[in-house]
């Protein structure tokens, strides 16, 4: 299912400690080719710790992560719509693996073998290697006995012109792959976080702006107007959640048993096809010089009884390019499977407009208006 990379990253200490990162992009040119590829896609107590995350162009977000001992640098997607960790094997000899830093497990006292074979399937190519344990650092805390994948196979270009080395998903265990470690479930084994078993990312809206932050263990109250509204997962798996209805500017959405998927590992807001081809029909065309967003309706997506309403500027994706914005919507339809039929992914383009608590001990999301400057 996953096919956009929008991502995060944490770290961690006994009182709220912030991390810098860096956009994964590092020239405009790099940027506008991610965005060209997802215009055409088709699959697809309080014991707290924060992480500053930088926005580049509403689309990724990245950090560091440690592996081993002594610790491996590694720079990686935090992906609430997955749930394994993986980085490239200095035993990678695909042309991909060479531009990316490499776990080499011969260097690592705490490292104990696996050898299990993994794949792993995405929209812009498929990865492949094993199972290997080994002690991950995050944010200063230290994780003992992880079991992640060191990948011997990256095959594209695709993955080769993005600068993250790995991903780290924050899904449920039902969505690891057999014998792999939810690092976050991991974490909060340590007693690290104290009682608290949830995570809440806040994302800024406007391009290159600091301030994007992943709290480990509760949220920051001072990013949001703390209207907290929370809602109870279906199941187990994904973050999903009963979606009681669409709407744009009034207009009801038609379709049965709706549901709405929370993925910070997605840029934009993409949908089955039935319901997001009736969004978008009552969306006028967006003007690629941007000069027509404060005239477009309002989208309502409701859950539960509550209803979250996205304007036009949460919706359109502004990229910068040659000295000048090019507009799109962030609406994209693709053809999900059958069980995920009438479904939408709330990627990163909603939870910039809503702070978002992932909250696994409770087995709930919970949304409240983020205090930011938008972007117009």
């Amino acid at each position: 299912m996953k096919a956009f990379v929008a991502f995060i990253v944490i770290g961690a200490v006994l009182s709220a400690i912030t991390i810098p990162v860096y956009s994964v992009y590092d020239t405009p040119e790099l940027a506008y080719s991610h965005f060209k590829k997802i215009q055409s896609y088709s699959k697809k107590f309080l014991q707290m710790s924060d992480v500053a995350l930088t926005n580049f162009e509403d689309a990724q977000y990245y950090g560091s992560l440690l592996i081993g001992t002594p610790p491996q640098n590694f720079t990686v997607l935090f992906d609430s719509g997955s749930s394994d960790l993986w980085v490239p094997s200095v035993y990678c000899y695909s042309s991909t693996c060479r531009l990316h830093h490499t776990y080499n497990h011969q260097k690592s006292t705490s490292y104990v073998s696996n050898g299990k074979k993994v794949t792993f399937d995405y929209g812009q190519g498929g990865v492949s290697g094993y199972l290997s344990q080994d002690t991950v650092t995050w944010g200063g805390y230290k994780i003992p006995n992880v079991t992640f994948a060191e990948l011997t196979n990256m095959p594209g270009s695709e993955w080769g012109s993005d600068k993250f080395d790995g991903l780290l998903g924050m899904a449920w265990q039902s969505l690891a792959c057999n014998g792999c470690s939810v690092v976050f479930q991991k974490l909060y084994a340590t007693g690290a976080l104290g009682t608290n078993n949830s995570f809440a990312f806040y994302l800024t809206n406007v391009d290159n702006k600091a301030g994007s932050t992943l709290t480990l263990g509760g949220y920051e109250s001072n990013l949001s107007q703390n209207d907290w509204v929370w809602h109870p997962l279906l199941s187990q798996t994904y973050w999903q959640i009963k979606l009681s209805g669409v709407s744009v500017n009034g207009k009801a959405i038609t379709g049965t048993n709706m549901k709405a998927i929370v993925d910070t590992g997605t840029s934009i807001l993409v949908g089955d096809a039935p319901i997001v081809d009736q969004i978008t029909k009552e969306i006028p065309e967006i003007k690629t010089d941007c000069s027509n967003i404060k005239s477009l309706p309002n989208v309502t997506i409701t859950i539960d009884s509550t209803n979250y309403v996205l304007t036009p500027q949460n919706y359109v994706w502004k990229i910068f390019q040659d000295g000048i914005y090019e507009c799109t919507s962030g609406w994209q339809a693709a053809n999900f499977p059958s069980e995920l039929a009438n479904t939408l992914i709330l990627g990163d383009l909603f939870i910039s407009t809503y702070y978002t608590q992932f909250d696994m001990g409770n087995k709930r999301v919970g949304f409240a208006t983020a205090i930011q400057s938008s972007s117009t």
